[in-house]
């Protein structure tokens, strides 16, 4: 059996955390109805308490003994729409909800074969499992007041000749957050970890449900929880791009250059001099220089003009994004502790130090600050006006984002208090 896997000096999951399957609603004054009825595609049967949802959101129902659905005061925007029944294949179609729908959903039976899970004779040895639940629930505070209410149905498993570690579940995965107070289905549920390339990969369209209250004391750590995880997250970040509210927001943005480690690297680390905020080794091999002079938001996005219809990401190589309106996560230190510890990467080598080699700062990803790392992939990077990429595959963070997990994960219609109403 393998050895436990080392971390290396970034924190692990760099790559995605995604959940790619909804695409988000967008702001409307309308309040829209979704109804219709579900039905067996081979027979016409109705189909009784199925699940209907809308991806990603709290909005969601199930049918009646006659097959049918009512979604009220849903916002005009762009959803996917899910329905879910015991023995059919899952239901999935994209809408631009502008006005009131009524919607003839057909399920097909659901196929005995597996897509692209292969069921080993060891399946979730424990090891595995564990290391899929460090990855997928991820190790905060709030990550550790979850938990998953059918283990039974996912099929985990480790290639130790790829070293990949894969997790499936044809029948979706059910988390229980005891911090943020919602019950959460991940269905089309496609887990990934390829240790070579350093990269978590995540996709997954969740429904959103949210928890019985048990009084109001409850209630108000609930929207507390939900307001932290929101605080400094990515749709945050990307809310504030939209609307060229950065440092209003409490972010810092700062140019960032990560390149192989030569001679070549170190010349221009000097002729930047004293432009240069930190430079320091992000793993072995790679040399990282971040500049000190502040990006605004429209330095990131095209079109820049703030209230633009369409947004896109767009900026050179990589940016640092610091936020500083909170501490961290209490538990983010020791993560980052092992991490480094793992890494086998020298601790000078883990030092901010500049032209002259005076150090200028602490090891990457200081953990008494929130600091993470965006680089754009390719696909344009489109922001919704609630902060969410309509592709999340077009990013890849790494710090402090990849730090935050299931744990933190809130749907698209929540709404941060300080922009209204607490959020669902």
């Amino acid at each position: 059996m393998a050895q436990p896997l080392a971390l290396p000096m970034r924190l692990f999951t760099v790559a995605f955390l995604l959940l790619a399957a909804a695409l988000g609603a967008l702001p409307a004054r309308a309040q829209l109805v979704l109804d219709g009825q579900v039905r067996d595609a081979r027979t016409q049967r109705p189909l009784a308490y199925a699940s209907v949802f809308l991806a990603n959101t709290t909005y969601g129902t199930t049918t009646d003994s006659t097959g049918r659905f009512a979604l009220a005061s849903v916002p005009g925007g762009h959803y996917e729409i899910m329905v879910s029944y015991v023995g059919y294949q899952l239901y999935q179609k994209t809408v631009d909800l502008q006005q009131s729908l009524t919607l003839a959903a057909n399920l097909l039976p659901a196929t005995t074969q597996l897509d692209e899970v292969v069921v080993h004779a060891t399946k979730n040895r424990p090891a595995d499992y564990q290391r899929f639940l460090q990855q997928f629930l991820g190790r905060s505070a709030f990550s550790r007041q979850c938990r998953i209410e059918n283990p039974q149905d996912l099929v985990v498993y480790y290639d130790e000749q790829r070293r990949e570690l894969t997790a499936a579940a044809p029948r979706g995965v059910r988390v229980v957050n005891q911090a943020l107070g919602y019950r959460i289905t991940y269905y089309n549920f496609d887990f990934k970890v390829l240790y070579n390339a350093n990269r978590c990969v995540f996709v997954a369209a969740p429904a959103f449900e949210a928890l019985p209250t048990a009084d109001a004391r409850q209630q108000r750590r609930w929207d507390e929880n939900r307001r932290k995880a929101y605080a400094g997250s990515l749709p945050h970040f990307l809310r504030s791009v939209r609307e060229g509210r950065l440092p209003e927001e409490g972010f810092l943005v700062q140019a960032m250059v990560v390149e192989p480690k030569s001679e070549q690297a170190q010349q221009r680390v000097a002729q930047a001099g004293d432009s240069l905020a930190a430079v320091f080794t992000p793993e072995p091999g790679l040399l990282a220089r971040v500049y000190k002079a502040p990006l605004a938001a429209t330095q990131l996005r095209q079109p820049a003009t703030v209230g633009a219809p369409r947004v896109q990401l767009q900026f050179p190589g990589a940016v640092q994004v610091t936020y500083q309106g909170e501490q961290p996560d209490a538990l983010y230190a020791a993560d980052v502790a092992v991490a480094r510890r793992n890494s086998q990467v020298g601790a000078a080598a883990a030092h901010r130090t500049g032209a002259g080699g005076v150090a200028l700062g602490r090891a990457s990803y200081d953990p008494i600050l929130e600091v993470s790392e965006l680089r754009l992939l390719g696909p344009p990077a489109l922001i919704l006006p609630n902060g969410y990429l309509t592709n999340p595959l077009s990013v890849k963070v790494d710090g402090y984002w990849s730090f935050e997990k299931v744990g933190e994960n809130l749907p698209l219609d929540y709404v941060p208090a300080a922009a209204g109403a607490p959020g669902p």
